[in-house]
């Protein structure tokens, strides 16, 4: 809002425009002249809010200042609402939450929705998505996610949302809370902790900005992060602003704000000592260099070994954010799509598919634990592989095909009807019959098939069909059956 001299000196400018206008310009061009600047006259409801000082890149306090995703969905807010946002800076995410219960902040741009949290904070529309991911060292094997975990020490930021989570569905777990998502970091990477879990966008931005190449995503950590406003209470009546603003954003906006703090590196917490010692040691060089000129070329030497080794760090970064990319949506055995790829894009999505034909076959090889028992783990992989192969060759190109987990897979085929879908289920059964598996191990494998109804929910399809295979198993297993 305006200060008092602001509004004493905007209403003795309007005074001044309006008598000028009344002199020289039509009674039509007085009246818009007066409704612009009673435009600009417009009050706005300021708001305190708190953000995590060292969350980068969805948020931090760099100098005092706010900067991170969050700022900038609130500079756009600040243009779409009547609002306008004061930062009450933290030293803490601790703090910050603190502040909030207490009531000295009103408003938290950029976290996610708990049960403890709707004690004292009502909640906006979600805006941000982001998955959460499991970190260790390159020696270690992949984790997949929590379950594999074992008698790992894993470690989490306090008052996070998945310290509440690991509690509730893994209290096996041995845990140790840090204070910051940086700390968990460099546990791991010192060998302090096995394993950390947080944002895969802000563990991308530690790994690149700290240069922790010792580090890989092993895996997903729990369910993705749904980031939304929380609203203190006593305040909740600004939501209802909030969400209009949120809806005015365009697609452009946020892929705008992705790219612009995607793989950011920032420079921060300046190690002063460290600074001391670089100039005593330029001191140094500097004199020595004025007695041996002979080691300017070895210092260039030096600093082009030094810039390929970074340019080599870099690519390496790189190719672990394509392996990351690519680890998000497929399963890294058979290279298909994973369930996590299935659930985001089909079961998750609460729209109905009405007159696209869609049929969903659930498919289990039979009897594959009697080929691990007898053959090894490592002969069962390959015969994953090649089963996966030929499903990937039975199919269609608009058909989906997931590994659902062990041996279990699924196919989505859009605008094939059940006859369509039992003819894929034979040819299958053929190609199995006629492929040669390693060890000369024969395979079969069980269908179940379904139909998804007019206006009927994709996930009820898919237990139809899950209800449809286990029949198949019962009955004989080598066949399909129809829900």
């Amino acid at each position: 809002m305006f200060n008092h001299k602001g509004m004493i000196l905007l209403s003795t400018l309007r005074i001044f425009v309006l008598m000028c206008m009344s002199l020289v310009v039509s009674p039509s061009a007085f009246a818009f002249a007066e409704a612009a600047i009673s435009a600009t006259s417009k009050t706005t409801t300021m708001i305190r809010y708190c953000v995590d000082p060292d969350w980068l890149p969805y948020e931090a306090i760099i100098d005092g200042r706010h900067i991170g995703i969050s700022s900038d969905y609130l500079a756009l807010l600040t243009d779409y609402t009547d609002l306008s946002f004061v930062l009450v800076p933290t030293s803490s995410w601790r703090q910050s939450l603190a502040l909030l219960q207490q009531g000295q902040c009103e408003l938290t741009p950029i976290l996610n929705q708990t049960p403890k949290r709707d004690e004292y904070l009502s909640f906006s529309d979600v805006f941000f998505k982001s998955p959460n991911v499991l970190v260790s060292l390159k020696t270690q094997p992949f984790l997949q996610g929590f379950e594999h975990i074992g008698q790992r020490t894993l470690a989490i930021p306090k008052d996070y949302r998945l310290v509440e989570y690991v509690q509730t569905f893994y209290p096996d777990i041995k845990t140790v809370l840090t204070m910051t998502e940086r700390e968990g970091l460099a546990k791991v990477a010192n060998g302090d902790v096995d394993v950390f879990v947080g944002s895969m966008f802000s563990v991308n931005a530690y790994i690149q900005q700290h240069g922790l190449s010792s580090l890989k995503i092993a895996g997903w950590g729990g369910p993705e992060d749904e980031l939304r406003i929380g609203v203190v209470h006593a305040k909740k009546d600004i939501l209802e602003q909030i969400n209009a603003g949120l809806a005015k954003i365009t697609h452009a906006d946020h892929i705008a704000i992705y790219k612009k703090w995607h793989n950011i590196t920032v420079v921060e917490d300046i190690d002063y000592s460290l600074v001391l010692q670089i100039l005593a040691l330029l001191s140094l060089c500097i004199f020595f260099l004025l007695y041996r000129t002979i080691d300017v070329t070895k210092y260039n030497r030096h600093l082009s070994e030094h810039n390929k080794a970074l340019q080599q760090l870099q690519l390496e970064l790189e190719r672990k954010n394509n392996d990351l990319d690519f680890l998000t949506q497929h399963d890294p055995l058979t290279k298909l799509y994973n369930r996590h790829y299935f659930n985001q894009t089909f079961l998750t999505d609460a729209r109905q598919h009405d007159g696209n034909n869609i049929c969903l076959i659930m498919i289990d090889i039979d009897l594959f634990k009697a080929i691990n028992d007898c053959y090894g783990h490592a002969t069962g992989d390959r015969v994953l592989v090649q089963f996966a192969d030929i499903l990937q060759l039975s199919v269609r190109d608009d058909d989906v095909v997931a590994r659902w987990g062990g041996e279990e897979f699924v196919i989505v085929c859009q605008h094939v009807d059940i006859q369509g879908a039992k003819e894929l289920c034979q040819r299958i059964t053929q190609e199995l019959q006629d492929f040669s598996f390693d060890n000369n191990i024969k395979v079969t494998c069980s269908f179940g098939i379904a139909v998804l109804g007019e206006h009927e929910a994709i996930q009820h399809c898919f237990e139809r069909a899950d209800m449809a295979l286990l029949q198949a198993k019962k009955t004989g297993r080598n066949r399909y059956c129809c829900a």
